[in-house]
């Protein structure tokens, strides 16, 4: 049985109705239904306090991670796992990388790197939240059982180098 599979099965052995509510609410962190409006508040004042460059990296940062995950997902086709029930709907796309992850990777790193351009006597506390939102979004979509730890793991690091990029190109 493969690290990944062996992941899955502890998180399926140690569920509870708590932490059930927990993930399924940690997860939608991920979600562009939850990271789209608040990139766009943020932009908005962004642009509102003349910051076009950290605007745009968060645009870049956010919108390119989106379509590089997915486009990542349709070449690659990796199924979800099956190894214990699920506890959320299935989503409509392929496992590999984490898109939640990814997503929550390349706001939370976005936004810490705006943070230390504008206000880095912040930086830390921006850096800490960050990483604490990527776990704990990683985590939520391996307990809830549809990705693989892999897919996670695949997801911080190519969206952290997608942030890394995207300094460079705004």
């Amino acid at each position: 049985m493969s690290w990944d599979q062996q992941i899955l099965l502890f998180a399926a052995a140690h569920r509870s109705e708590g932490l059930d509510a927990f993930f399924r609410g940690v997860t939608w962190l991920g979600s562009l239904y939850v990271l789209v409006p608040l990139t766009l508040v943020i932009v908005a004042v962004l642009l509102h306090l003349q910051k076009q460059g950290e605007a745009g990296l968060l645009v870049v940062g956010l919108g390119g991670a989106t379509l590089l995950v997915h486009l990542i997902k349709l070449v690659l086709a990796r199924p979800r796992p099956a190894v214990a029930e699920r506890l959320v709907a299935l989503p409509w796309d392929s496992s590999f990388p984490s898109a939640h992850t990814m997503q929550i990777v390349a706001f939370t790193l976005g936004v810490a790197v705006v943070v230390r351009r504008l206000w880095p006597h912040w930086w830390a506390v921006a850096a800490v939240a960050a990483a604490a939102l990527i776990v704990l979004v990683g985590a939520s979509r391996v307990y809830l059982q549809v990705h693989y730890p892999s897919d996670v793991l695949a997801g911080i690091v190519l969206g952290s180098g997608w942030i890394a990029l995207a300094q460079k190109l705004v």
